[in-house]
């Protein structure tokens, strides 16, 4: 494998007290014991309140650094709707008209003078609404030398289920100022509608590596991961490998949010560099087993900044105020087994 690349999705709620977004990932975040999960950019209020704001392209650029230290070659972010849509009630769930919110950091990632250093591409979030007009600005970005490509062609993931008819969308918007069809790789890979064909995709992967079984060590949660990255072996069609930097939401058992729901399955909490390093060496030994599903060279990790979930990377704010690298540290260790052993 010579083409190796790393992925890191994210997701981005880290926004001012007065968006939707940002007001819940402060409420989820806010008890003092959730203060160790707390990205390096937090304003932290008192004991058991914090806010965050606006980041400065400068802020961000901070975040890349970090990124391009620990060997990261591309986000793939959450792609939203850059308008509001519909008739929508966020308190209920329905948060088509705020979802735009989400969208901050990745256009602070497209003006970045860092952006060809880590690079970007879309995970498009099927079960929200689109316009024409977003797809004809996502085929414009996939023009751009910032974006990740697989042979060529822009690399695009989809979240939601199969949904040939948003894949179909964007292969339009593609087509009409001349690039190729998009590198489609499904996400969720739950029940297949019927009537369609997973193999439709170029690949197939997963979000987050989660389970309805009582995890109570991380090392389990690497288990799984194996498990769940050789069942995809049953859609006939290339395997972007996951692996998972975590799971555990509870932020957000303790404090719900509209827009999705958590079981109450124990998820391990903390995380070693022993069970990092070792959950990267099965990854890598999995992958060099199967070089007939693997042959993207892309390994897709959750996730940069899932805070509240429990999967992230991104430095978090020390007990003494300065930038926590820990996790950050661990992955690094990851990416190097895999650039040792799978190049």
């Amino acid at each position: 494998m010579n083409n190796l690349r790393i992925g890191v999705i994210n997701w981005d709620s880290a926004l001012p007290p007065e968006t939707f977004f940002g007001r819940y990932m402060a409420r989820s975040l806010s008890p003092l014991k959730y203060h160790d999960r707390l990205p390096f950019f937090t304003e932290v209020k008192g004991e058991n309140e914090v806010q965050f704001h606006y980041r400065t392209p400068e802020e961000f650029e901070k975040e890349l650094s970090y990124a391009a230290e620990a060997g990261i070659d591309y986000f793939a972010h959450t792609w939203y709707s850059e308008e509001a849509l519909g008739e929508a009630d966020p308190e209920s769930g329905n948060v088509d008209n705020v979802v735009w919110e989400l969208d901050y950091a990745r256009k602070l990632h497209q003006k970045s003078p860092r952006n060809k250093k880590v690079k970007l591409c879309a995970i498009l979030i099927c079960m929200h609404a689109y316009s024409d007009a977003d797809f004809e600005k996502l085929a414009l970005a996939m023009k751009e030398d910032y974006y990740e490509k697989i042979d060529g062609r822009p690399l695009l993931y989809l979240f939601g289920g199969y949904r040939v008819d948003v894949a179909a969308r964007a292969e339009k918007a593609a087509k009409a100022i001349g690039l190729p069809k998009p590198f489609v790789a499904f996400m969720s890979n739950g029940a297949v509608p019927e009537g369609v064909d997973p193999r439709e995709a170029d690949a197939v992967t997963d979000y987050a590596c989660t389970t309805g079984t009582p995890i109570h060590r991380f090392s389990e949660l690497y288990d799984v991961m194996i498990e769940k990255n050789e069942a995809r072996k049953k859609y006939g069609t290339q395997i972007i490998p996951q692996f998972t930097m975590g799971w555990d939401p509870s932020p957000r058992r303790d404090s719900p949010v509209p827009w999705t729901k958590y079981g109450d399955t124990p998820c391990a909490e903390g995380i070693t560099e022993k069970e990092v390093t070792e959950g990267a060496e099965k990854l890598a030994d999995w992958i060099k087993a199967n070089p007939d599903y693997t042959g993207t060279g892309h390994i897709l990790t959750f996730a940069w900044d899932e805070f509240e979930e429990g999967g992230f990377i991104c430095p978090t704010l020390g007990k003494d105020g300065t930038p926590d690298t820990a996790r950050l540290g661990m992955f690094e260790k990851a990416v190097e087994i895999w650039k040792n052993t799978l190049r």
